[in-house]
């Protein structure tokens, strides 16, 4: 293989992962104005970390294909997420003991905050990137 062609195959292979990279990273930080798929992009691949009432650390796995991973004290529950165009938050857990969530969600600068169409006090969570979830 020539020189020349060498060094084309190389600026072509570079100016596609340079091309890659800058589209992978369009949405990974939304502003507040972004709407619905902002925030669905700002929370997938995300853990949100938020207390529950007693004060104890819960943790949400947000994952790339609507499922997501919930912890809270010695317990682990999975389900589907979905947000909807008025940033509506929809939890439906696998396990059918638990009922399905709704929260009205609003962007802040590195977290969310998660209304309860039932309970006027919104709670506040900090996001984390990628599976922050305990093992086991």
């Amino acid at each position: 293989m020539s020189g020349a062609l060498r060094s084309m195959i190389s600026l072509t292979v570079l100016a596609s992962l340079l091309a890659f990279a800058s589209f992978s990273t369009a949405d990974a930080n939304p502003s507040t104005t972004d709407g619905q798929r902002g925030i669905k992009n700002f929370l997938t691949e995300h853990t949100l970390v938020y207390p529950d009432k007693k004060g104890e650390e819960n943790l949400i796995h947000f994952g790339r294909f609507g499922t997501f991973d919930w912890y809270f004290p010695c317990q682990f529950e999975s389900g589907t997420w979905n947000l909807n165009t008025d940033r509506v938050l929809s939890l439906t857990y696998d396990n059918p003991d638990f009922q399905s969530r709704q929260y009205k969600v609003a962007r802040q600068d590195d977290g969310i905050t998660l209304t309860d169409p039932g309970n006027d006090s919104p709670t506040v969570g900090k996001l984390i990137a990628g599976n922050r979830l305990p093992f086991g």
